[in-house]
């Protein structure tokens, strides 16, 4: 039983240390940050985040989005098709949060979506998408929008991990 077991974990280790490095050292990364993007939740980063996706979508290479730790204000916001590159990873760290003011995002019918994207992934990170507020707002039995679909994904082909 010994000896199946280290060939085993042999093998294991290997495939954990060498393919990623090999896998990874094909793809162009993009980091938001590069784009303008602050990390600190107060800043509105949807055009550095609009930006990094132009660039990776344009490319020919598999791509990597990558998104550092750190709270990015993101508006609504479309990630739209077309793209040349055949896989786009967005690889998040940090958190994606949408605007404090229900009303920024309760016209909108997405929040963040994508549309007519194939080959996306999307690894990590977490969405604050500022519920309690619009929840209470509805409780209260008020005026209150609809509220927007926190990600939406639309005519596209995608992996989510």
């Amino acid at each position: 039983m010994m000896n199946l077991t280290r060939p085993s974990l042999s093998i294991l280790l290997f495939l954990f240390f060498i393919l990623p490095i090999n896998s990874t050292s094909a793809l162009t990364k993009y980091n938001v940050l590069n784009f303008g993007a602050k990390p600190n939740g107060k800043t509105d980063t949807t055009k550095a985040f609009l930006m990094a996706w132009k660039a990776a979508c344009a490319s020919a290479d598999s791509t990597i989005i990558y998104v550092p730790k750190g709270r990015y204000l993101l508006g609504s916001m479309a990630f739209q098709g077309g793209c040349k590159s055949p896989q786009i990873i967005f690889r998040i760290d940090g958190t994606l949060v949408a605007p404090q003011d229900y009303r920024v995002l309760g016209k909108s019918t997405d929040w963040l979506s994508f549309e007519g994207v194939n080959g996306v992934s999307i690894l990590g990170g977490a969405l604050d998408a500022k519920g309690p507020s619009l929840w209470a707002c509805k409780a209260s039995h008020s005026n209150c929008p609809s509220g927007a679909t926190v990600v939406f994904i639309f005519h596209s082909l995608y992996d989510s991990n």
